[in-house]
């Protein structure tokens, strides 16, 4: 609480907040042979709040003020731009850490627009993913859908027979609720690719770049 006040001082001050604190603890013996201590801790058990009489807090909470160049007919139509260009910045910030866009370490112009290309096309994909998501009443931003859908691994098991081949099977986990939802609206399949298995020498699995490297020995 301590620091909200402190990051927020203009507005706090009309307010009158109220916190009910427990004292907690175990005894703590600190050395043989002294007697028991009771350390000290505290945790927020509940909180009140409320405007201070007298105060008009609508009338000192500030203006919000937007500036542009566009024209338009009313003030929903700018309101409308703005929140636009503010989910494409979002957007990309995070694609700039996903795909490693920044910095840029090509020495070649031709190598750099083909990376900037990569991140427009991406943003294409996730603007696309998005409207269909925002149709079905899911409006979280791409973070939190990419930590959702992380949710559903897939799961490669390995196994070596005497024939000094390794029998390999992937598959997809079983999507949780939210994954499910996601599907639903997006009309795709539960499993982004069916049961797999194949048979490889062990000497193969050092081009599966999907899979930790682990070694096989035959008796």
């Amino acid at each position: 609480m301590g620091r909200l006040k402190q990051k927020y001082p203009s507005i706090h001050r009309y307010f009158d907040i109220e916190v009910e604190v427990k004292e907690v603890g175990e005894p703590k013996r600190k050395k043989k042979g002294t007697p028991a201590t009771q350390p000290k801790g505290r945790i927020i058990t509940a909180i009140k709040w409320a405007i201070k009489e007298g105060v008009d807090i609508n009338a000192r909470s500030g203006v919000y003020f937007l500036r542009t160049s566009l024209t338009a007919d009313s003030e929903a139509v700018l309101w409308q731009f703005y929140n636009s260009i503010r989910e494409i910045e979002a957007t990309f910030r995070v694609l700039k850490t996903d795909l490693d866009l920044r910095p840029i370490y090509h020495q070649k112009d031709e190598n750099t627009m083909a990376h900037l290309h990569l991140g427009l096309l991406a943003y294409w994909l996730v603007n696309s993913i998005r409207y269909q998501l925002k149709k079905e009443g899911m409006h979280s931003g791409w973070r939190e859908i990419v930590r959702t859908m992380n949710t559903q691994k897939a799961v490669t098991t390995l196994a070596q027979n005497v024939h000094d081949e390794v029998i390999m099977i992937r598959r997809c986990s079983e999507p949780n609720p939210n994954v499910r939802k996601v599907y639903d609206a997006l009309i795709y399949k539960y499993a982004p690719f069916v049961k797999r298995k194949s048979e490889v020498h062990k000497s193969a699995l050092n081009d599966c770049q999907f899979i930790d490297r682990q070694l096989f020995f035959s008796d």
